[in-house]
């Protein structure tokens, strides 16, 4: 057993490495002459077993096997290879035609071509590139199957994560609608009307109430507020009334009611106000505490 290495394959990180397998060293001088020139890394054993060895310590693209060897024949060797190292190239060079043992091993995948003695030197060569091809084209599909592989499992991943992220934010949405919902239902509830003006100036929300009181006020939902509620905000507004608690007194329309100016604000920033309104005849029986 021995192994040739070029000095031009010093420096090459992953040289294509050839393994040579025959019984006869005058075979093997052959074989490493002519395919020295290719600049292959050569290994040679001359039997099964000793192949067997140097593949467990190398790494071997293609096998290059005699057929007729003593205790194990080529083909064994070439299962017994497949076995072990299915990604090996496998062929089998024999000057003896065991026609049925080389076309069963060639049909179950151990060997990948089958080559005859006397060889033309052009053709063996040329066999042999092909072998090589052959392996990088499979490592290739291997390297790219096992990229698309995780890729499916970063993408599956990723997919978990954005329906946790969609579920969570659709439970934090159903969550916000109820807590709007039973907010609006607290403010319809409320003995006074109440408009909701937002941080843009535009009538945003009326209670029921509100409608049933000032529809003319009401009616401007979703634009700009009606002139005379826009007078009555610009009351509200001045220091003095706004943290007032007992509102500012005032007729609206003919009709005595008292009116508050209530800031609305957010996590980080002003949100508008309410301005509540009670009618002061509606509160007269039971006069209610001013809004804080």
């Amino acid at each position: 057993m021995s192994m040739n290495t070029p000095p031009e394959l010093t420096t090459r990180p992953h040289p294509r490495t050839l393994l040579l397998v025959d019984d006869e060293e005058a075979i093997l001088s052959s074989l490493r002459r002519l395919f020295r020139r290719d600049g292959y890394h050569l290994l040679t054993a001359t039997s099964g077993a000793q192949g067997l060895a140097l593949l467990a310590q190398q790494s071997v693209d293609v096998i290059l096997s005699d057929q007729r060897m003593p205790g194990m024949t080529g083909i064994d060797f070439m299962r017994e290879a497949r076995r072990r190292h299915p990604h090996t190239v496998r062929m089998t060079l024999s000057g003896y035609t065991d026609l049925e043992s080389i076309i069963e091993a060639v049909n179950e995948g151990a060997v990948y071509k089958f080559l005859t003695k006397p060889w033309d030197d052009d053709l063996l060569r040329s066999h042999v590139s092909q072998a090589f091809e052959q392996s990088e084209l499979a490592a290739e599909n291997r390297r790219l199957g096992e990229a698309v592989r995780q890729a499916n499992r970063e993408l599956a991943t990723a997919n978990q994560r954005l329906e946790s992220l969609l579920r969570h934010e659709s439970e934090r949405s159903l969550a916000m609608q109820n807590a709007a919902g039973a907010s609006r239902d607290a403010l319809d509830g409320l003995p006074m009307a109440v408009f909701g003006i937002g941080d843009d100036g535009m009538l945003a929300y009326v209670n029921r109430l509100a409608v049933r009181q000032w529809p003319q006020w009401s009616s401007t939902l979703g634009s700009d507020p009606a002139p005379a509620m826009q007078q009555m905000l610009a009351a509200l507004e001045q220091p003095s009334l706004r943290a007032e608690a007992e509102g500012l007194r005032t007729a609206i329309e003919g009709q005595n009611a008292r009116v508050w100016l209530r800031p609305l604000s957010g996590q980080q920033q002003p949100l508008g106000y309410l301005m509540l309104v009670q009618l002061l005849q509606e509160a007269a029986a039971a006069e209610p505490e001013s809004p804080t």
